[in-house]
């Protein structure tokens, strides 16, 4: 029996149907390793409870076989989303509710929803001083801050200038009449003091910071 020639336009319509195949066929290939490989990230756990201020924690994958801290803490606040955003630009109230701040200084940016934040820490021992520059931006509902540089605030000699510190604060309306404040910040742990010695003093001192926040919000 004699073969019928297969119509060109056939030919070609299977030709491009083997090459959309193959491509879908290797993409799995190379995308499966990529999917398998990323780990999901560790649940927020209880670690403090105290005056209606919850704090979680977690630790996320940051390569290099590292992981960094992840904290959220959880409150209630009777005061405007405004006043809050307002409280965090206040460089006089910032000393009074960061724990251990010895300096905090606000530069305002041309944007009016910007500004940059330094904050000096006088933490007691086995902590090092510490600092950090941080650049603040605020919509309605979250402020977001993460580290920067800024000549206006130059690292100094025998304090360590914090880096790689990102974060934001949450402001939810409640029915209540109340903001509900959730606050995240990633920071690296330092390789020179166990967990056992550092986790405490960072939970406590957060815990603090919180409720002062807290405090001078409602006044």
């Amino acid at each position: 029996m004699a073969r019928h020639p297969v119509p060109l336009k056939f030919a070609l319509k299977c030709q491009s149907m083997k090459r959309i195949i193959t491509i879908l066929i290797m993409s799995a290939v190379f995308i499966q390793p990529l999917i398998a490989g990323k780990l999901p990230a560790e649940e927020f756990k209880l670690v403090k409870q105290s005056e209606n201020i919850f704090l979680y924690e977690r630790w996320i994958a940051a390569g290099n076989n590292e992981k960094v801290r992840e904290i959220k803490a959880v409150f209630l606040v009777r005061a405007s989303r405004g006043n809050l955003i307002s409280l965090l630009k206040d460089p006089v109230k910032g000393r009074e509710w960061n724990v251990n701040a010895k300096e905090y200084r606000v530069l305002p940016l041309p944007e009016e929803n910007r500004w940059i934040s330094y904050i000096q820490y006088d933490i007691p021992w086995p902590f090092d001083n510490q600092d950090c520059c941080l650049a603040f931006q605020s919509t309605d509902s979250e402020v977001s801050f993460q580290s920067t540089h800024h000549s206006a605030f130059p690292e100094k000699e025998g304090i360590m200038r914090l880096s790689g510190t990102k974060g934001k604060w949450v402001l939810e309306n409640m029915h209540s009449g109340n903001v509900k404040v959730t606050y995240f910040i990633t920071t690296d742990r330092s390789r020179k003091i166990p967990r056992w010695v550092s986790d405490p003093i960072v939970h406590n001192n957060l815990i603090k910071t919180m409720s002062k926040f807290k405090s001078l919000a409602e006044q």
